[in-house]
């Protein structure tokens, strides 16, 4: 809880980048992590409540390896998809924040941890097929991503308003 006081805390905080086209691109990077995370949020809700967490019974990747998935692990094996892309552009809009900006790094490393902290969660979600503390842990980390994401978007969003203020 006191990680959440602090990124608001840092969202009052004045952001500097000094290229109007950087903040541009940041702020597009954090709306893409923010939409693939909701996104990921609404695959992974549909898995648990269609009971089909344990359709792919093994991880990373469920018994048809990286062919097409078939109908069986379908939304499975789409939800490790879609993780794997979400994972990745927030690590890519960690990466782009830790060049440009000392404040949006912070919500953007948190966002990193965050992100591995779900993965290590959803292996071991699958391990100990579906321990019910497990699974809530893990929505709710989820949550949390969520949270931080948005948070890095709206203190993206707001550096690219004093931006276009200065630019003018």
């Amino acid at each position: 809880m006191c990680g959440i006081g602090l990124l608001i805390v840092q969202f009052m905080r004045p952001i500097m980048i000094s290229d109007h086209a950087a903040v541009h691109r940041f702020l597009y990077l954090s709306f893409v992590s923010l939409g693939l995370i909701f996104i990921l949020m609404l695959i992974g809700t549909y898995v648990d409540a269609s009971h089909q967490g344990l359709s792919c019974p093994d991880w990373p990747l469920c018994p048809n390896g990286f062919g097409f998935a078939s109908k069986k692990y379908f939304f499975e094996e789409i939800h490790r998809i879609v993780a794997v892309i979400t994972a990745s552009t927030v690590f890519a809009t960690a990466a782009y924040a830790s060049r440009r900006s000392r404040f949006l790094r912070r919500s953007t490393v948190a966002a990193t941890l965050i992100v591995a902290v779900q993965i290590l969660l959803g292996m071991l979600v699958v391990h100990t097929r579906l321990e019910p503390l497990l699974v809530a842990t893990h929505l709710s980390t989820g949550v949390l991503l969520f949270g931080t994401a948005l948070i890095t978007f709206l203190s993206a969003y707001r550096t690219t308003l004093m931006s276009t203020q200065n630019h003018d």
